[in-house]
């Protein structure tokens, strides 16, 4: 077999390496696009009125919002707006902590969570965040904190763009969803395939009042460089930033720092 004969079968086995490559890259890059919902939330539909982790709480529904309420106090509260998995009902662990520093809660349901019959969109959840904040217009809370973790930052950051808060705190923070998205598909121009993207940096680039972002320091999911990109937008004199030591993005909850952080916020 002479070299030239070598030389044409490596360039044929070259281009359909190339050509296979390329249809799988375009392929994934199809279902990214069709399906990037799915990518993004990630809803446990079992029935909002079946949560015996809020057993003591109100269960709440104005307009298309729905949330755990658990009065302690008449005028100091904290609105909470989840991450992407799961639902409201999980945070309980989160609502144990708050009551020891007495403050009411209200935990956000999102639309297509806690429920069958529908998916999360992003105009949902906006929705969600405005009738939440008429839900509160109804309350005599005087004192309110808004709390957002994960894809929550986006609208715990609507929510604060939208009406007059006493206190943001945003947990494993973004500037953007693009950017999240970005990170973990490089390779693609999610700017032009992303339908809807949350954008705290926007929404809070003119924010005056008190924000602590608390992050993760080996955030695997949402990396921490985001969310320093969001402290640095925000033109309030009043921001804290605070990194939790040895923890990822699902395991910022199990250190005792980030409860300590979560009290200085509350200052």
């Amino acid at each position: 077999m002479g070299v030239k004969t070598i030389l044409l079968i490596i360039f044929s086995l070259v281009k359909k390496i190339g050509v296979l490559g390329f249809f799988v890259y375009f392929g994934f890059g199809i279902m990214l696009f069709v399906f990037q919902d799915q990518y993004i939330y990630y809803p446990d539909k079992t029935d909002f009125q079946d949560c015996p982790a809020f057993g003591g709480a109100e269960k709440i529904s104005f307009g298309s919002t729905r949330g755990y309420l658990t009065k302690r106090s008449s005028e100091k509260v904290i609105v909470f707006y989840h991450g992407n998995a799961g639902r409201a009902c999980d945070r309980a662990y989160l609502d144990s902590f708050l009551s020891r520093v007495d403050y009411s809660t209200f935990f956000v349901e999102y639309s297509g969570y806690g429920e069958k019959e529908n998916n999360p969109l992003m105009k949902n959840l906006l929705k969600n965040v405005t009738d939440t904040i008429d839900f509160l217009k109804t309350q005599n809370f005087t004192d309110i904190v808004v709390a957002g973790e994960s894809v929550g930052v986006g609208p715990a950051s609507y929510h604060a763009l939208h009406s007059n808060i006493s206190n943001l705190i945003l947990i494993t923070a973004y500037d953007n969803l693009i950017n999240v998205a970005s990170s973990h598909y490089p390779l693609y121009p999610i700017r032009l395939m992303l339908r809807n993207n949350f954008t705290p940096d926007i929404w809070l680039s003119s924010y005056k009042g008190p924000v602590s972002i608390i992050l993760a320091e080996n955030d695997e999911i949402i990396p921490n460089r985001l969310g320093r990109r969001l402290f640095e937008v925000i033109s309030s004199d009043f921001k804290k930033i605070f990194i939790v030591e040895n923890s990822g993005h699902n395991t910022i909850y199990g250190k005792e720092e980030f409860y300590d952080f979560f009290r200085d916020a509350l200052k």
